[in-house]
């Protein structure tokens, strides 16, 4: 029991340091310590975590190595992250690996993919019947920045 609550502890402390490195402005230190968490957070999910857990560990890696320019290893990951998905995931999780698959292409310079992930990611969406969500994914979706 301890082994599972130390994996599942660190699994989400290692996601929260991504979010707080992913939204600062960083040096390029703090540049390598952003994919160091991601993939250690992604690394306790597999100890611990199930198939929502692992898909989403494997956005959040995808979305740091796009946000790094790394378009190949970005779209590694989000592709990764859309083959993980729970057979039962909700919509707004489908709409959001979309949303990652949008900035793993856009960093790998292809517009079209960019554009048909974020098309796709709005049909998701309109089958998310909660309006917190929603909004939450369609702001994300309104961050993706064009193909570099």
């Amino acid at each position: 029991m301890a082994d599972t609550l130390t994996h599942r502890s660190l699994a989400v402390a290692g996601f929260n340091r991504s979010w707080e490195l992913l939204e600062s402005d960083r040096d390029a230190d703090q540049d390598l310590e952003l994919l160091e968490v991601a993939m250690a957070s992604r690394h306790h999910w597999r100890a611990e975590g199930g198939l929502q857990e692992l898909c989403v560990a494997d956005w959040m890696v995808s979305r740091c190595f796009a946000d790094l320019g790394d378009g190949l290893m970005a779209l590694r990951f989000a592709h990764s992250s859309l083959a993980e998905q729970p057979p039962d995931a909700p919509a707004w999780l489908r709409a959001s690996l979309l949303e990652g698959l949008a900035r793993a292409h856009a960093a790998a310079g292809d517009q079209t993919g960019r554009d048909d992930a974020i098309a796709r990611a709005h049909l998701e969406l309109a089958a998310e019947a909660d309006e917190e969500d929603r909004t939450l994914i369609a702001s994300q979706l309104a961050t993706v920045p064009p193909s570099r």
